[in-house]
């Protein structure tokens, strides 16, 4: 099937260093015509490129040669800038906004609250060497926040806070994996086809009576992440 040969092509170029890591490839016209196939053919044989994670296309920018995959354990790890640095990556994490929020149904179930509660809603999005990869949700329960000096958006240094405050260790969590389809704000937070599939990361940390203090979404574009998920005991 000629898809398959366009693939292999253009998978071997990328393999033998032709075009780099977050390099952007010709367009899909050029590339058409380089391959003497129609838009459709080639589009094809690039899904499936972008599906085994070795390129990713943003909107309305084309596509480009995925980087290294941040490696994550969910088990062991809940704060992304700390996963980076020790990969020795190039990040950045930008909020979105910050609000107080009603918790819903499934907050006050899997954070344990009363009824009516509020909990503070942190949106970030994360960005590796220059591509924005991920959007991050956090819920922390209101009463659990003791000071008002948080609001400035300093995600890492409120977690930190409640990890010390609540006695968390990372071993004493719970997670849920899967793959959602993409909101319409989170496709245009990360420069996404609309429905694209995201890697979608559930983490509820507790302290060490297993009383839950955060809980923490991570949509995650699937070729720049891979999770390993293990648990040191």
């Amino acid at each position: 099937m000629q898809y398959l040969t366009i693939k292999d092509a253009i998978e071997e170029q990328i393999d033998t260093g032709m075009f780099e890591a977050g390099q952007k490839l010709p367009s899909e016209r050029t590339l058409a015509e380089t391959f003497a196939t129609t838009r459709i053919t080639l589009r094809e044989a690039l899904n499936h490129l972008a599906l085994s994670g070795k390129i990713y296309k943003e909107e309305r920018r084309g596509w480009f040669v995925s980087t290294a995959k941040l490696i994550f354990n969910p088990m062991q790890g809940i704060d992304i800038a700390d996963v980076c640095k020790e990969q020795k990556r190039r990040f950045q994490i930008e909020e979105l906004y910050s609000n107080r929020l009603l918790a819903t149904k499934e907050m006050l179930t899997v954070l344990k609250l009363s009824p009516f509660s509020y909990v503070k809603q942190q949106v970030f999005l994360i960005h590796i060497d220059g591509r924005r990869v991920a959007v991050q949700y956090r819920y922390i329960p209101e009463e659990m926040i003791v000071s008002s000096s948080h609001d400035s958006g300093e995600q890492s240094d409120l977690l930190a806070q409640l990890m010390n405050q609540f006695g968390y260790e990372s071993i004493i969590h719970d997670i849920d994996v899967g793959v959602l389809p993409a909101s319409q704000f989170e496709s245009d937070a990360l420069n996404l086809s609309s429905g694209s599939m995201l890697l979608s990361i559930n983490q509820v940390a507790c302290n060490k009576s297993r009383i839950p203090f955060l809980l923490q979404t991570i949509r995650c574009c699937h070729d720049a992440v891979k999770l390993k998920i293990s648990q040191i005991v």
